[in-house]
């Protein structure tokens, strides 16, 4: 989901030093230089805010349109003084009608030799860890970093309910104590948490990664993903999508997740995106193998974001909607001659979701039909590759949130009303 790039300024404007709650702040590099919001607005959108367009409702040739604003992604916490959360934001680009962005800039071969942590042989699919009962039903959690523990025993309980057992979370870089409870929550109801590590734009970590991950570990956390959605321009830093940048944040990442004993996820790619998510995937896994770093693969997994916008689930043979993982499985078999887990940690259908004006807009019931269908073939029918299919998201306001724009994609709303996929997924067991 993309950064909410209209909406930071409220929550990133201050100068350098730290909050209140010890969280750095955006640190201004020079009098007079532009915000951090600013130069993502005018990177993004190139005009006034506007409502999102999708590709396929422009006109052939537009350039302007792939870099139109999405809806969704974390931002750092706010002192506002009633929301201490971040916010996130909506996937947009679509992947019904591909884009076709120039073909990105291949990756500078960078061979370095394997360290000596990484393990030699590659784990196999069954030595990867799984809640017990797995259903393959995964959920977004509450688009901040932290939330009240009423907050976390609510929809926790609203998870089991659902048949949840896998949650993804996001966790503000190296923290600890912000998430304690949650895991501990989620955990103690089997369900597998799934620890997204937010850092803005492919900023590099910081802190004590590895020490994070053991104290998550500890707790029965396995599964971490550092940075999301590289091949969109507005999660880089000069509004450029550039496989190799992320390869340089991402390896030295996955170095102190694996040292930490935990499982680093790779990709975690917008469907679509500036720069197409499967060729990206492509480049970055042969960047992989240009910097002799193909190793860290070796206790990896490949995150998945498998929005349906209003098609059916059917496998339409173009390698997207929900069953991306397909497309995403043949070029990781391709690259490494085997597996690699798949967990999907955003996904879903929205209600009114209309990106391919040919279909019908998506209803509630259409909206509840395609969920039950997605999670009875993650049940009964999926590949022992793809781990798990999630919603996005279980909650925003009603959780704390700060942006109203995911209210309409929230399963439980503010105002006491919930989405048709409670029932949908209720009625699953």
């Amino acid at each position: 989901m993309r950064d909410d790039v209209f909406n930071l300024a409220a929550f990133r404007s201050l100068g350098s030093g730290a909050r209140p709650d010890g969280i750095p702040l955006t640190k201004l590099k020079a009098p007079g230089q532009l915000s951090f919001e600013t130069t993502l607005s005018r990177a993004t959108a190139r005009q006034a805010p506007k409502p999102y367009v999708s590709p396929m409702k422009a006109q052939a040739g537009r350039t302007t349109t792939q870099s139109a604003a999405k809806a969704h992604k974390p931002t750092p916490p706010t002192t506002h003084p009633t929301t201490t959360q971040t916010s996130l934001n909506r996937p947009t680009t679509t992947s019904l009608v591909r884009p076709h962005p120039a073909t990105p800039t291949p990756p500078n071969p960078k061979p370095v030799a394997p360290t000596p942590e990484v393990p030699a042989g590659a784990m196999a699919l069954s030595a990867y860890p799984h809640p017990n009962g797995d259903n393959g039903r995964g959920m977004h959690w509450v688009p901040t970093t932290k939330q009240s523990a009423a907050t976390v025993d609510r929809f926790v309980a609203e998870a089991q309910r659902m048949g949840v057992k896998w949650v993804t979370l996001l966790n503000n870089g190296a923290n600890v104590g912000d998430n304690d409870y949650l895991v501990s929550k989620l955990v103690g109801a089997g369900i597998e948490p799934v620890m997204r590590l937010y850092s803005p734009t492919l900023e590099p970590l910081q802190g004590d990664i590895e020490g994070m991950v053991r104290h998550f570990t500890g707790m029965g956390v396995h599964y971490f993903q550092p940075f999301n959605e590289p091949n969109l321009n507005c999660e880089n830093p000069d509004g450029k999508v550039s496989v190799d940048r992320y390869l340089d944040a991402w390896i030295p990442a996955a170095k102190a997740i694996i040292k930490g004993g935990g499982l680093p996820g790779f990709g975690s790619l917008a469907p679509g995106g500036d720069f197409d998510d499967q060729q990206f995937l492509v480049a970055a896994l042969d960047g992989l193998k240009a910097r002799g770093q193909t190793g860290l693969l070796d206790k990896a997994w490949l995150s998945m974001h498998n929005y349906t916008w209003n098609h059916p689930i059917e496998d339409r043979g173009d390698g997207d909607g929900f069953f991306k993982f397909r497309a995403y499985h043949s070029i990781v078999q391709r690259a490494l001659g085997r597996d690699l887990p798949i967990v999907g940690t955003e996904g879903g259908t929205f209600v009114g979701e209309q990106e391919d004006p040919k279909m019908a807009a998506v209803t509630a019931s259409m909206a509840a039909d395609w969920t039950h269908q997605a999670f009875g073939y993650m049940r009964d029918q999926r590949e022992p590759y793809m781990f798990a299919s999630s919603v996005w998201t279980i909650a925003d306001l009603a959780g704390g949130g700060a942006d109203p724009r995911f209210e309409e994609q929230a399963l439980f709303k503010a105002d006491g009303s919930q989405s048709s996929i409670v029932r949908a997924l209720q009625a699953l067991g």
